[in-house]
């Protein structure tokens, strides 16, 4: 068995290709280690195909070396979007990818008999585009001047509709007009107003750093920066509430769950563990 990064059609495969007794090629790639500390092997036929999983290991990284790779960074191997769009798509659709970069998307939409757009801010996009469509023998009969190029965003026609409502936020509210708080002297205001305690539990800290600035409505769902619409919340409150509640769905989600505090402003567990050692007598020694 020889190591190859690319079969004959220049594929890249990565891991170990071999021929079988059959005169089979195949490709072995080592996997994890076993309970005994021996790695386990897998092998795949080339003529047969494999069934994708949600976890590919059939298409390795670009390499170095590779014969596609251009330069760019954060470049994939054009067998991962081979895959991609051939499960997704038909011949005839059109396939977008508004960050383009060196233009992969395009050049295996092309390859697969897609229109394809491609949208990237990078000035040098065009170019890649070009001279990788010209480099995989894709230009075909069409010349340079047939690939639309605009450099400026095209003019919407439907009059600024959503494509899809359902899944649009609710509409920010603007902050009230005047002069606006900045971050220390909302911090400030709060705990002028309410001492140091989470207005999420009603815990009391002896040091206010342990409660952080946060949203009442989450900014998820159009609250604003407006001191009206900020909390202060010890850190577990904070991550509970993430973006899904409101200070009172907090409160009401800390009730259920026995994390409020006492009249006293102490958590119910340092609570049990002080009576626990007030009722525990002492020990006697001799």
């Amino acid at each position: 068995m020889t190591p190859h990064k690319q079969d004959k059609s220049g594929k890249n495969y990565g891991g170990k290709m071999g021929v079988d007794e059959e005169g089979r090629e195949y490709v072995e790639k080592q996997g994890t280690r076993d309970s005994h500390g021996n790695y386990k092997y897998y092998r795949y036929y080339l003529d047969e195909g494999k069934t994708p999983e949600d976890w590919w290991v059939d298409i390795n990284s670009l390499q170095s070396d590779a014969d596609e790779r251009t330069g760019y960074p954060t470049q994939k191997p054009l067998a991962l979007y081979e895959r991609i769009i051939k499960a997704s798509s038909n011949i005839g659709d059109v396939v977008l990818d508004p960050f383009a970069g060196c233009a992969t998307t395009c050049v295996v939409a092309e390859m697969l008999k897609r229109k394809w757009i491609g949208i990237d801010i990078w000035n040098k996009a065009y170019d890649v585009v070009i001279k990788r469509l010209e480099s995989e023998g894709l230009l075909g009969e069409f010349k340079l001047g047939d690939t639309l190029f605009l450099k400026e965003p095209p003019i919407r026609t439907d009059d600024g509709q959503e494509a899809v409502p359902f899944l649009r936020v609710k509409k920010r509210v603007h902050e009230p007009k005047g002069p606006k708080m900045t971050r220390k002297e909302m911090y400030e205001y709060l705990l002028d107003q309410y001492g140091p305690k989470c207005q999420g539990c009603d815990r009391i800290f002896d040091d206010p750093r342990y409660l952080e600035l946060d949203h009442n409505t989450p900014r998820a769902d159009g609250g604003i920066n407006h001191i009206s619409n900020r909390i202060l919340l010890c850190g577990p409150c904070n991550k509970l509430k993430s973006n899904q509640f409101t200070l009172s769905g907090l409160r009401r989600q800390n009730s259920k769950l026995g994390y409020m505090a006492n009249s006293e402003g102490e958590h119910p567990l340092m609570q049990e563990i002080r009576e626990r050692k007030e009722s525990t007598p002492p020990a006697l020694f001799d």
